[in-house]
């Protein structure tokens, strides 16, 4: 056996972030039985699993699998981008996420890295050795020609993979961080409140993955033509362990955004695209101008009389259904008719109401928010700034300011 001695730390950083992932693989392929948004992620740490592991079979594994692990470490490469883009359609979908042939493309540079892998496996085992375990390119030279052309040839190919997993990456970024702005944009069109559906946490590690990626594309850029920067293994392992931890334990707590509207998915009440416009959205729409005004005079009363805002947790489809009216039906004559998304319009009527608490009583202003429907003080400051340029301390002083004159 080919032992490869790693510093004792090191190694237990290494067999914790691989015993975080395959635990947490585990519980999300449970839960996938159920609901198929969790297959990608735990398809996705899995790969990361696979390549993390790479130290520690060069620490307990004979060399023939060290080798081994080593070739198919290209093709789970370059499956770590499109399981974690996956993931977050299903987790921004407002239909119930499966997985279509329409997707199997994004698995098409994986496939491609299987087929280099495969190749590589059918080399004569000894120059296998040379080129990854004794980085020795000699015996490759003695090597017949037509043998050599073909490892040469390899050896482009899997570099040119390589750059490819850097183009892939950074695609893939741009993809998730474009699809996750359209998602904040189209939760305003069916939740009131927002800010336990807008996967921040998601915005906020893609950003911290992106600065580990950075680092990684480099130094395996560097790598392939010159040498690899020289850091200090603890940190990146700290720094591995540390994300893999945070996407672990956010994905398993995470439900779709639009869980509350699955059962509206049969009656097509909501498009699953989140970049379609609204013009495209409506124009199968049989809502005329009559109807447009009824449902108008139905949400004002909803609002004035009965006071719907007043609930933390209200939804389109709730509100739909107490005003006895189809969801998109309102959801259009909101944007067309009043001009207004259906969270602006919600939180409109709890400023409004908040303002008359502010001016008629001196509770806390994190009293008067909840009182009105708001599920945070955050929340209730951006809102009734928004709709009146004042944060509720200066609309409250500027009140008594007006009382005493």
């Amino acid at each position: 056996m080919h032992m490869i001695t790693e510093p004792p730390s090191l190694f237990a950083l290494q067999i914790a972030t691989l015993s975080v992932i395959v635990i947490s693989a585990h519980q999300l392929l449970l839960r996938a039985r159920n609901r198929q948004v969790y297959r990608p992620l735990a398809v996705c740490l899995l790969a990361i699993g696979f390549i993390t592991a790479l130290p520690i079979s060069k620490t307990l594994l004979p060399v023939s699998f060290q080798v081994l692990h080593l070739i198919f470490c290209l093709p789970a490469l370059l499956l770590v981008a499109p399981s974690l883009w996956l993931y977050s359609i299903g987790l921004t979908c407002q239909t119930p996420w499966s997985f279509q042939k329409s997707d199997i493309k994004h698995f098409a540079p994986s496939g491609f890295g299987c087929l280099v892998a495969l190749v590589a496996l059918i080399l004569p085992e000894q120059y296998r050795y040379a080129i990854l375990v004794n980085d020795n390119l000699t015996l490759v030279e003695q090597a017949p020609t037509v043998l050599r052309s073909v490892i040469y040839g390899l050896l482009i190919v899997t570099f040119g993979c390589v750059l490819g997993w850097i183009a892939q990456s950074a695609w893939y970024f741009y993809k998730l961080i474009n699809r996750l702005h359209h998602y904040h944009e189209q939760l305003k069109d069916v939740f009131a409140s927002t800010e336990q559906k807008e996967l921040r946490w998601l915005v906020w590690l893609l950003i911290s993955v992106g600065g580990v990626w950075l680092f990684i594309a480099l130094d395996l850029f560097l790598d392939n033509l010159f040498s690899p920067i020289q850091f200090d293994q603890h940190l990146y392992a700290m720094m591995l362990l540390l994300l893999v931890y945070s996407l672990a334990l956010w994905g398993l707590r995470q439900k779709p955004g639009f869980t509350e509207c699955y059962e509206l998915a049969d009656s097509h009440e909501f498009v699953s695209d989140p970049t379609s416009s609204e013009q495209v959205k409506y124009q199968r729409s049989a809502l005329d101008h009559q109807r447009a005004s009824q449902i108008v005079t139905k949400l004002e009363h909803a609002m004035v009389v009965d006071k719907c805002y007043l609930d933390a947790n209200l939804s389109l489809p709730k509100l739909a259904k107490h005003i006895h009216t189809p969801s998109h039906y309102i959801s259009q004559t909101l944007n067309e008719t009043l001009g207004m998304r259906f969270f602006d319009f919600v939180n409109q009527h709890r400023v409004d109401a908040a303002k008359q608490l502010l001016a008629q009583e001196q509770d806390a202003i994190l009293t008067v928010a909840m009182e009105v429907g708001f599920n945070s003080k955050s929340a209730f400051y951006t809102a009734f700034k928004k709709h009146t340029t004042l944060t509720p301390s200066d609309y409250r002083k500027q009140h008594q300011i007006e009382g005493n004159q």
